[in-house]
């Protein structure tokens, strides 16, 4: 019962998390509307293989390493520069006239990279799952057990792959619409990204 219980807590604060528009959710619905959903798909798979990583990071850190708000400032000051970085990349590929796309020489395993790299350069969940982990601990409901570690995992996984998909099935592949989604996708993960760079500056210096 315990486990249940966990699970549906996990699975309830990582869908959440990812429901907002994000950099992995609407990279997801622009792959599908760009390549179709199966290239969506195997592009979620990669994004979750390391949610699932970054879960266990964050285990890892409520449990032993407790980092000390100096160690924890680097984190989020690299995770600031990368995004900030990221806007910029994003608002000039939005501003650049894209041609028809070469979508037939997009290998299924690059799609899967770019889940997983996309997803590695999202360092701001680890904080927040690690906030979760300690959140359910005071509360009795995690207890760094082998069981409550691997249902944990699993339910941020399976939480945050249930809000991805809620994007890749609201988008379909659209062949005549391609260019202008694209554009504008771009131009929505390059405000994203700024936001998130933009908060967490905020959140950082301020509260």
């Amino acid at each position: 019962m315990q486990l249940s219980v966990l699970f549906l807590y996990c699975f309830l604060w990582s869908f959440l998390g990812v429901i907002p528009p994000g950099i992995i959710n609407v990279n997801a619905a622009k792959i599908s509307v760009e390549q179709g959903r199966n290239r969506a798909f195997i592009f979620t798979t990669g994004a979750c293989l390391v949610i699932a990583a970054q879960a266990g990071i964050a285990v890892l850190i409520a449990e032993f390493l407790n980092l000390s708000a100096d160690e924890m400032s680097v984190i989020q000051k690299t995770g600031i520069a990368i995004f900030f970085c990221l806007s910029i990349y994003f608002f000039i590929s939005a501003k650049v006239e894209s041609k028809p796309k070469e979508i037939e020489l997009t290998t299924k395993s690059s799609v899967f990279l770019k889940g997983v790299i996309f997803s590695l350069l999202n360092v701001f969940p680890i904080p927040f799952y690690s906030f979760v982990c300690s959140t359910l601990t005071t509360s009795g409901n995690f207890f760094f057990s082998t069981a409550d570690v691997i249902v944990f995992i699993t339910a941020i996984v399976f939480g945050s792959l249930a809000a991805i998909v809620c994007y890749i099935l609201l988008f379909k592949q659209q062949s005549n619409n391609n260019s202008n989604f694209s554009k504008k996708a771009n131009y929505i993960l390059s405000a994203i990204t700024f936001l998130l760079a933009v908060y967490a500056i905020v959140k950082l210096n301020f509260l």
